[in-house]
């Protein structure tokens, strides 16, 4: 009966856990860039039901016989981050930058590098490209990519360009504006191992010391860069709100088990001490 009790709990810890997840998805629905955690769960060790049994032998005597395991309920084991694509939304905005593939791209926080998909960026006032929160974009070297003019091309391997305007005057008064193309940077992106990922913040992630970080081989062709678009979060809404309907059930049938297995100690340690 006791071991009922500690199964219906764990039923319990296990659906608020869930909710958790569920919901700071359905919370995060429209954030850019946004990747959606998983939830796994596990049973408890099991414990070996045994019986007694005769023993058959010339000693007459019996022997305990293992009959199977009785589980003692689940609980969360891990709550891991999927990196499926998300679906493009385009912008048109010059510094807006989605990633297509995989890959994050590299920031630099007050409290440290970070790791993220939210590719809308903007210029502070020295003209840095910096993301949505103020944190520094890194290029392949790691520093900061400072910028002259929001006037730029992002190609679809990373390089930045700035587009430089010079005015020419022409023999019959008008002007022709000459562009040239100036290199300035390639943006850094790095693949990163799902069961590595810690999050920090709504669409920024850390890794832990040793963790494998990679440089994405933007010439390869698997992943490239398309301005002027963001991506959308992984979150399939219709499917995350059926999820949350069916943890809260889980947890509401818990939640009764628990109560009805507790009046029936009650009633049990009653009648018991009226003996």
């Amino acid at each position: 009966m006791i071991r009922a009790l500690y199964t219906a709990a764990s039923g319990m810890l296990i659906g608020m856990r869930q909710q958790d997840v569920v919901a700071d998805n359905i919370a995060n629905s429209s954030t850019v860039g946004y990747k959606a955690d998983q939830s796994a769960q596990t049973a408890f060790a099991g414990v070996l039901a045994k019986r007694s049994v005769p023993n058959d032998g010339p000693v007459p005597g019996r022997f305990d016989e293992v009959i199977g395991q009785v589980g003692t309920g689940a609980f969360v084991e891990n709550v891991r981050t999927f990196l499926g694509q998300g679906a493009e939304r385009e912008t048109g905005l010059t510094l807006d930058v989605m990633v297509q593939g995989d890959g994050f791209f590299v920031v630099q926080t007050d409290e440290g590098v970070r790791y993220t998909r939210d590719g809308h960026f903007d210029r502070d006032a020295e003209g840095r490209l910096i993301s949505a929160d103020g944190a520094f974009i890194l290029d392949e070297n790691n520093q900061p990519i400072t910028l002259t003019t929001d006037k730029i091309r992002i190609r679809m391997n990373g390089d930045v360009i700035q587009l430089i305007q010079t005015e020419i005057p022409q023999p019959d008064g008008s002007v022709f504006v000459d562009v040239n193309e100036d290199p300035v940077a390639r943006l850094q992106l790095v693949n990163l191992n799902a069961a590595d990922l810690i999050r920090a913040g709504q669409s920024k992630f850390t890794v832990p010391a040793g963790a494998a970080v990679t440089p994405v081989d933007l010439e390869a062709g698997n992943t490239f860069l398309i301005q002027g678009s963001l991506e959308e979060a992984n979150v399939n809404v219709g499917q995350t709100a059926t999820q949350m309907y069916s943890v809260a059930r889980t947890f509401s049938s818990s939640q009764r088990v628990f109560s009805e297995i507790n009046k029936t100690l009650e009633t049990a340690v009653s009648d018991l001490g009226r003996m």
